[in-house]
């Protein structure tokens, strides 16, 4: 099994020379998957002799038929918690430009595209989510003050990772780090699906997890928490593995917009709904709203008819709006513009 890693590695390993940084990372491309899930990899135990980083999860998504990312975290072996050296946001800035290029590279919207990690790797999957206000971020153990994390951590450490993130370990970097990670969590609303997995007797979970989770309590952002019964971190990786893959085989698999057909049709505009995944089951239909550039609104009501004429000309249109709607129930709006 090893050398099956290894040798998926080998193959499929690529450098993205970002505009601050180059960032390894392994691309595994399924030709008839609509989604992309990108994988944020945690410590890999032996930072201060220098190992490189590593890629987490490759194994647990391996039967899963979809578009895949595995990034790393590193900076001359060091990581930088995925956000920058020196106290910049390097790296987050240029693994953004790189989800962003494969994105259109393989005509994914952004809608479904999931981001994911446990530990290091959820805290990035978190800041690189809400950064670009992905579909869906799932996220195990993940931390909120990392600056105060970091310093719990051995001597040698923490002092090579401050050095590297904030550009030096005095004693005001653990609150500098946290000021800056809680200043990307501690937002008032967020597009994304959050989902999150937590040991109830980890203390990443009572110092980290909660705080995070009570602030979205009170700005009435949602999320979906995963509490097992379990003592310390280290069993993150014992648990965490099966809610992903449950996670991500839900999202894969429900009924949702895909970007619809917009195109010229002498003086009328052609629009094709596309949904995603539609079960017999259900009574699954759309309403369309088409925006001119005069501001004015044409309205097409809920119906099952994937293709429309608009009497609009293609060059007068601004956006174009579908509502979805399962069993008489709105559950997905989405606005394309041409």
């Amino acid at each position: 099994m090893i050398n099956k890693t290894k040798l998926a590695i080998k193959k499929n390993e690529h450098q993205f020379e970002g505009k601050h940084h180059k960032i390894d990372y392994l691309e595994f491309k399924e030709k008839n998957s609509k989604h992309m899930i990108v994988v944020f990899s945690g410590f890999n135990g032996k930072e201060t002799q220098g190992a490189p980083g590593r890629y987490n999860y490759m194994r647990t998504l391996e039967d899963i038929k979809v578009n895949k990312l595995f990034i790393k975290d590193s900076v001359d072996n060091i990581p930088v918690y995925y956000m920058g050296e020196n106290g910049s946001t390097g790296y987050l800035d240029d693994v953004c430009s790189l989800i962003e290029e494969k994105l259109i590279e393989m005509e994914i919207d952004k809608d479904n595209l999931i981001l994911a990690g446990s530990s290091k790797g959820g805290t990035g999957a978190l800041l690189i989510g809400l950064q670009m206000d992905v579909g869906h971020i799932i996220a195990g153990a993940h931390q909120l003050n990392v600056g105060t994390y970091l310093n719990s951590l051995n001597k040698k450490l923490k002092s090579m990772l401050f050095t590297k993130i904030v550009g030096h370990d005095g004693g005001d970097a653990p609150e500098i780090l946290d000021r800056k990670f809680r200043e990307k969590f501690l937002i008032s609303n967020t597009k994304s699906n959050l989902y999150f997995h937590g040991g109830n007797r980890d203390s990443h979970y009572v110092r980290h997890m909660v705080p995070l989770l009570r602030h979205f309590d009170a700005n009435d952002i949602l999320y979906e928490l995963d509490l097992r019964s379990y003592v310390g971190h280290d069993n993150v990786m014992k648990y965490f593995p099966e809610f992903f893959v449950r996670k991500v085989k839900e999202i894969i698999t429900r009924t949702n917009l895909d970007a619809p057909n917009i195109k010229s049709h002498g003086d009328e505009t052609e629009v094709t709904v596309k949904v995603l995944n539609p079960k017999e089951k259900d009574d699954v239909d759309w309403a369309i709203y088409v925006y001119r550039k005069d501001k004015k609104i044409k309205k097409i009501m809920y119906n099952s008819e994937p293709v429309h004429r608009i009497p609009i000309r293609y060059e007068d249109i601004r956006s174009v709006k579908v509502f979805l709607r399962i069993n008489e129930k709105k559950v997905q709006t989405k606005e394309y513009y041409v």
